[in-house]
């Protein structure tokens, strides 16, 4: 007996002449999981018919169904789980026999080699989204007719990998900037929410606490600045360094300056309260930091650090500032910087948010992936005649 869970909301685009299946294996929420959701909520509001796969419990199958996006859940236990694998190609075997012009599209890296080779397998269109600007794997080259890189920095990784240039289209990620705009009152309603006083000067970060994500930087930034000029920091996140990094704060006496408020669904009441964004991996190969486009979308100035594609979406001194990975001098200036100029702050998060909303609105994330789904069912098509 089969073992995966169809939606009902997936049953009323069965009959549709073409269709996208969304391959999306991550088990935690994180902006990646986020930037394949908004794609197919956004495909969906344009008439373009698809599923979403994803595992069995994830955070990604509950904002689905709220959502009312067709989904279908497998038990996945981790990446060499056979059954699980057997499990989807049967499924995808029948879903093609209803739907033969079909498009599987891989949205990590989690899961990509076994749902790129069953897509081969049944012989259907594959396009690979590479989220990363960490080298691709060699064995993927053959398996994507396309891959979606979302910076310049990832589409060079793909380039390394051997993908052909043709096939390989820098599609910005996207987010909705309106839902992170905050309201008149919210810096003061956030503000009461966590207690933070009304003229403190407050620092948000966002995101998985794990290795070279820089965390530790910040609170080193914080240790060496006077007490009567550190920022109170709002962490929000978890993740295997968390326990790490709360001891640095016990050690260093940073408790009444760094806040770990934990994995937050919505990260607008973290940023609403904030006065600047933090964000300096010393490694962390991200294509595009969808926290930083929240906190730009927030109208906060950013200070990042040129790692993976970063500096593409920060310009210096224009949509926020950017410094050396792992340098704490240049950090501590550059929070000085802020703290000391309400004015600055403002120009670089007005100018972040407009960056955001022309570059990386979920119109032309949508647009651009819909044209490339219109060229390979072409291509996919001339082939079959």
């Amino acid at each position: 007996m089969l073992q995966f869970r169809i939606r009902p909301a997936m049953e009323r685009h069965w009959d549709d002449d073409r269709h996208v299946v969304h391959a999306e294996w991550g088990r935690r929420w994180s902006g990646g999981v986020n930037q394949a959701f908004l794609l197919v909520r956004g495909l969906m509001a344009r008439g373009v018919p698809g599923t979403l796969v994803c595992p069995r419990g994830a955070p990604l199958e509950r904002r689905a169904m709220m959502a009312g996006v067709p989904v279908v859940t497998f038990p996945l236990r981790g990446e060499h789980s056979l059954p699980t694998w057997w499990r989807f190609a049967r499924w995808l075997c029948e879903r093609r026999r209803i739907t033969p012009s079909l498009i599987v599209h891989a949205h990590s890296r989690r899961g990509a080699l076994p749902t790129l080779l069953i897509a081969r397998w049944l012989k259907l269109p594959t396009i690979l989204h590479w989220r990363v600007a960490a080298p691709l794997p060699r064995w993927l080259v053959p398996l994507a007719d396309q891959v979606i890189a979302v910076s310049e920095a990832s589409a060079r990784a793909a380039m390394q990998a051997g993908i052909a240039t043709d096939r390989i289209a820098v599609v910005r990620s996207a987010i909705e900037p309106d839902h992170f705009t905050p309201h008149r009152d919210a810096r003061q309603q956030e503000r009461i929410r966590w207690g933070l006083a009304k003229h403190a000067f407050v620092v948000a970060g966002v995101g998985r606490l794990v290795a070279g994500k820089g965390y530790e930087v910040v609170l080193d930034a914080l240790a060496a600045m006077n007490e009567n000029e550190r920022p109170i920091l709002l962490l929000a996140g978890d993740g295997p360094l968390g326990p790490s990094l709360e001891q640095m704060v016990d050690r260093w006496r940073l408790g009444l300056w760094v806040r770990f408020v934990g994995f937050q669904d919505d990260v607008r009441a973290v940023l609403w309260a904030a006065d600047a964004f933090v964000h300096v991996p010393t490694h962390f190969p991200e294509g595009t930091p969808n926290a930083i486009l929240e906190a730009m979308a927030a109208c906060l100035p950013v200070i990042a650090t040129p790692v993976g594609g970063t500096g593409e979406i920060v310009e210096p001194d224009r949509t926020g500032l950017l410094v050396p990975p792992g340098d704490t001098v240049a950090l501590v200036e550059a929070l000085r910087r802020l703290r000391a100029d309400p004015a600055e702050r403002h120009r670089l998060g007005a100018a972040a948010q407009t960056y955001v909303r022309e570059h990386h609105s979920l119109n032309r994330l949508v647009e651009r992936v819909n044209a490339i789904y219109t060229h390979l069912w072409h291509e996919h098509e001339a082939v079959l005649c």
